[in-house]
């Protein structure tokens, strides 16, 4: 059972992974299919309630959990470094459960907005490495916990129980199904904000003696900032504006998720999602906090951290052991007899003369045997020789394998007093890693999970590039669901796009990137040369005014694309990459575009107020009639389809987003954006969208300055060395992605694209997102 959620954790933590969600794994999380009062005031009262009961249980449970943790010296120290190894896989990944719930068809939206704010304070918005979870990774280090990245290392660690990864697991997993657990994971989060430093992590601080600083570091309800609004506010701001919007303009709409579920639309299935959310979480927090405390107080018994690690290496020590003898029997016999429980192996092996009870330094296990001439060196780790130092120490007190008559209590969840502790740890080990390597192989199954683009069965040959395929994918890919023919298609659409912008790419042209990425002054003095052929050219030509019908026409023709601003940055939303050195410049100008969470400067909104003003309300960007309006040509979707599509792989396309990233954001400043201001001034028209990127985008300290700083970031993290994933191959990558945005038109780039993109690709009918 704790292999399936390392295996279920490794796999949501990726943003290219396929679906995650397994039917049985539908059966831990939150339903779907709830309802409750239907308007938003009651709705509130019953959630303040629960803030309540979840500050109430967090308050005592810490204190429970904190009774258990020895007072001072070594074993305090070990216990907190082992509640801080079960905290991690939640810890570090801290507020990711918010990651995807903003997407190119919502953002427009208040509550989308709000949630954003939020998720902006979790991830350092503007800073590398500023996320809640580097604020534990420090945290780990000064403990010296080695466990410090969420990913195989941790999954696959034998120091983290398994039962540690199912709550993370579960909200990493409904974060990659945002359109069906969007309610619940607002409510969850609003618990988990109450909550603020969940108990164990809590009652570990308290032993610690930790600082307030410290302490409100990892707080989740506090603010991540001086000044800044505590995360418990922004998560309130976003749960009310979900409510608010449950019966307006931004109400859910009903979507059929799989046999018995439904998301209910109506401010009823709103507050009940919400509702179910905060109460899952609290359960799931509840049990988990509870079977750790449990676990910690048994981890106290002198013979628990030894037979953990015999448990746990057995496999790989039956193969070495058959020539040395424990009364009577092969140390091997012995190592495969694990599951028998401790006690006949650790009495045997404390009796014998490898051990001196009392004595580690003179016991022959920790002398000879483990010294530099000796068949076990470099066996054990620094900690796991303390270990067997502790447990040799420990022999002669009660309780322990030489005493084994004495009865205990183990943990809370035992109140008889009569089983013993022996007994105790025969019945953990069921859930430790054992010497099947449960977790290992957990960790290995997830990485060996298919890749991102699976081909369909019966699919049609060769990727469809048509404008009319791209409208009929545009709405699709509007959502974060997903489904094997819809990723198959982005995929392919992506690829073929990038194929064509590789054509000629050595071909002289104005504004394109050098052949050579410059090691030692990096892009900045390229960008501003660029800024001055854009500004040379303004100057020199006289702007072609176009009428007042071309003007209203080619603005139409662009609201595909514009209305989502920042898609093709959707992927580094992803909380790995928001705040990782490269990504987080990325995360930043997706914010930027979005408004910084401030509905008036929000793109999308500001342009549909400019064709407002030229006589035209378009549609709901996400609605058929958006997709159906008679004046939008097929073109208008088909380079918003290549953001939509290459967004949707952002570890794979890194290099070529970077460049299309760069292209983007220095298109227009200082050139085109000027010739737009003034056609827009001649007509009448408001000129607030293409002042606005005019003064963002700048070259300077704005997004195009940024763009040039993630590629340099990117690129010094590489080699200079030739061949894949070398600086070379990856800086021609970044200028195919420059490319991308004006790719060559004609046949010859045409069959030139087709000819490197051979392959199946699905059927539009069968690209629908797969239900849950």
């Amino acid at each position: 059972m704790s292999s399936r959620y390392r295996t279920l954790y490794l796999r949501a933590l990726s943003p290219g992974a396929p679906d995650p969600l397994s039917p049985e794994d539908g059966r831990d999380l939150p339903s779907t299919d709830v309802h409750a009062p239907s308007d938003p005031e009651t709705a509130e009262r019953e959630l303040l309630a629960l803030c309540a009961e979840a500050a109430r249980w967090g308050a005592a449970e810490t204190d429970a959990f904190a009774a258990v943790i020895p007072g001072e010296g070594e074993a305090r120290d070990e216990t907190v470094r082992r509640v801080l190894r079960n905290c991690a896989p939640f810890a570090l990944s801290a507020g990711a459960w918010l990651q995807w719930l903003s997407g190119p068809g919502n953002s427009e939206t208040e509550p989308v907005l709000r949630t954003l704010t939020l998720y902006a304070a979790d991830v350092g918005v503007g800073l590398p490495l500023a996320d809640r979870g580097s604020d534990f990774r420090e945290l780990l280090r000064r403990h010296g916990v080695a466990e410090e990245l969420p990913g195989v290392l941790l999954a696959g660690s034998e120091s983290v129980d398994g039962f540690s990864f199912r709550l993370p697991a579960l909200l990493l997993t409904m974060s990659r199904l945002p359109d069906t657990y969007r309610c619940q994971l607002l409510g969850a989060d609003l618990c988990l904000r109450h909550l603020g430093v969940l108990p164990p992590l809590a009652a570990a601080l308290r032993a610690m003696n930790a600082g307030d600083e410290t302490y409100g570091t990892l707080d989740l309800g506090a603010a991540r900032t001086a000044g800044g609004a505590p995360g418990d506010e922004l998560s309130w701001a976003a749960v009310r504006a979900q409510l608010a919007a449950a019966t307006g303009p931004d109400a859910l709409p009903a979507r059929p998720v799989g046999a018995g579920n439904r998301v209910v639309a109506g401010s009823g299935g709103v507050a009940g999602g919400l509702i179910e959310g905060f109460r899952w979480a609290l359960g799931e927090v509840r049990d988990w906090s509870e079977r750790l405390r449990q676990e910690t107080a048994l981890s106290l018994h002198p013979d628990y951290g030894v037979w953990r690690l015999i448990h746990t290496r057995a496999r790989q020590a039956a193969v070495y052991h058959s020539g040395f003898r424990l009364e009577g029997r092969p140390l091997s016999e012995w190592f495969d007899d694990v599951d028998a429980g401790p006690a006949p192996f650790l009495a045997a092996l404390a009796r014998s003369r490898l051990v001196r009870p009392g004595k580690p330094e003179s016991s022959p296990l920790l002398g000879r045997l483990i010294g530099p001439k000796g068949p076990m060196f470099r066996i054990f780790t620094e900690e796991e020789l303390a270990l067997l130092r502790r447990w040799i120490r420990r022999l002669p007190e009660p309780g322990s394998v030489l005493h084994p008559d004495a009865p205990d209590t183990v943990g809370s969840g035992d109140t008889s007093g009569t089983v013993s502790r022996q007994a105790g740890l025969h019945r953990a080990q069921a859930d430790w890693p054992g010497r099947d390597g449960a977790a290992r192989a957990a960790a290995r199954a997830a990485v060996a999970a298919p890749g991102p683009a699976p081909r369909g069965s019966g699919a049609a040959r060769r990727p469809a590039l048509t404008p009319r395929a791209a409208r009929e994918a545009y709405p699709l890919l509007l959502s974060r669901a997903d489904s094997p023919g819809l990723r198959a298609f982005a995929h392919a659409y992506a690829t073929r796009w990038l194929a064509r912008s590789r054509y000629a790419l050595n071909r002289p042209a104005k504004g394109a990137l050098p052949e050579r990425w410059d090691r030692e002054n990096g892009l900045r003095p390229w960008l501003a040369r660029a800024h001055d052929q854009h500004a040379e050219g303004f100057d020199k030509e006289r702007v072609t005014l176009p009428s007042r019908a071309e003007l209203i026409d080619s603005t139409l023709q662009l609201a595909p694309l514009i209305m989502i601003d920042g898609g093709w940055l959707q992927g580094f939303t992803d909380y790995r990459l928001a705040a990782s050195r490269t990504g987080h410049f990325l995360f930043r100008t997706y914010w930027d575009e979005l408004g910084n969470g401030e509905l008036e400067l929000n793109h999308p909104r500001i342009y549909r107020a400019l064709l407002r003003q030229m006589g035209i309300d378009l549609p709901p960007t996400a609605s058929p009639e958006f997709i159906a309006w008679p004046q939008l040509r097929d073109e208008a979707f088909a380079m918003p389809v290549f953001w939509l599509s290459v967004s949707r792989f952002p570890e794979e396309f890194m290099p070529e987003i970077l460049g299309l990233n760069l292209a983007m954001e220095l298109s227009g400043v200082g050139g085109s954006y000027r010739d737009a201001r003034v056609a827009l001034r001649h007509h009448g028209f408001s000129t607030q969208f293409v002042d606005l990127h005019n003064t963002i985008d700048n070259v300077a300290t704005g997004h195009s300055a940024w763009a040039a700083d993630a590629i340099d970031s990117h690129l010094n993290e590489l080699t200079a060395r030739p061949g894949p994933g070398g600086e070379a191959e990856v800086w021609e990558r970044v200028r195919v992605g420059q490319r991308s945005l004006n790719p060559p038109t004609g046949r010859a780039a045409g069959l030139y694209a087709a000819l490197r993109t051979v392959r199946r690709t699905p059927r539009l009918a069968r690209l629908a997102p797969a239900s849950h």
